[in-house]
């Protein structure tokens, strides 16, 4: 079923996983993962990662996400400007995340609140982000320096933007390879005393210690694909299949496990 992401997200010491799809073959992998294990779930579509454009893909997410038999949020993911927010809303996106963090705090903050004053009118939520979590998807590793996000920042962009999930910058990086991740958890620490559920960017290649070292101390949402598209591509070359649909099938059986496993480490309980 259709629901928001203040509907989906949990209570603090558990994480939702919101798992970014380039197809409808994904998005059936992991609500049929999410329905296994009875937990809610977040489809999220990030246009830059390429794959169909959200008018093509919308429909079949929105038709599966509906016949679900666990909540499902349909977000999008790093929407980069407002046009591309109302678009999302259009299409039946229930969650809608306005990327303003590699702006200046003020512009932000503008861009932000508009962003949720369209979203409420939809009955829709918002997540936002302060602090940039650097990388990106070129192939090649990022050395960019992390931006993290200021707790003083972050509460007054809070108070002046009323989002209900805010992404936050503690370490981790965006790409498919990627060098050493610092976690800084002091940080996080701080940052989980804002009133409101904290969002991890950059999940993938975390070691299950840090993910529950992450969860304890305020996350309550953890995107993830650079390791479903290194997984569905290790199973394409992997599977063996005579035509394409099998081929298809060994990789959705694959990703279903990977996102299964991820959910349970996530959620906890």
């Amino acid at each position: 079923m259709l629901a928001t992401l203040r509907e989906v997200l949990p209570e603090k010491g558990r994480a939702v996983g919101a798992f970014d799809v380039v197809g409808l073959e994904w998005a059936e992998a992991i609500l049929e993962g999410a329905e296994t294990l009875g937990l809610p779930v977040i489809l999220s579509v990030a246009p830059h990662l390429g794959g169909p454009p959200l008018e093509a893909l919308a429909p079949g997410l929105v038709h599966l996400a509906d016949g679900a038999k666990v909540p499902v949020a349909l977000h999008l993911d790093h929407g980069e400007s407002l046009q591309e927010v109302v678009r999302a809303l259009k299409l039946g996106f229930t969650s809608v995340m306005l990327d303003g963090s590699h702006l200046p705090l003020e512009e932000n903050i503008r861009l932000t609140r508009l962003a949720v004053e369209v979203a409420r009118a939809y009955g829709a939520t918002v997540e936002g982000e302060v602090g940039a979590v650097p990388g990106g998807y070129g192939g090649e590793v990022s050395h960019e320096p992390v931006a993290y996000t200021d707790p003083l920042e972050a509460r007054r962009y809070l108070a002046e933007t009323r989002v209900d999930a805010l992404a936050v910058s503690i370490g981790t990086r965006h790409g498919l390879h990627k060098g050493p991740v610092r976690l800084n958890l002091p940080l996080l620490e701080e940052l989980g005393q804002l009133p409101v559920p904290l969002v991890l960017h950059g999940a993938s290649g975390l070691r299950p210690e840090e993910y529950r070292a992450l969860v304890d101390r305020g996350i309550r949402k953890i995107n993830l694909y650079a390791d479903l598209a290194l997984e569905a591509a290790y199973l394409l070359k992997k599977v063996e299949a005579e035509d394409y649909l099998g081929l298809v099938a060994g990789m959705k059986e694959g990703l279903k496990d990977l996102a299964m496993a991820r959910m349970r480490l996530w959620w906890g309980g």
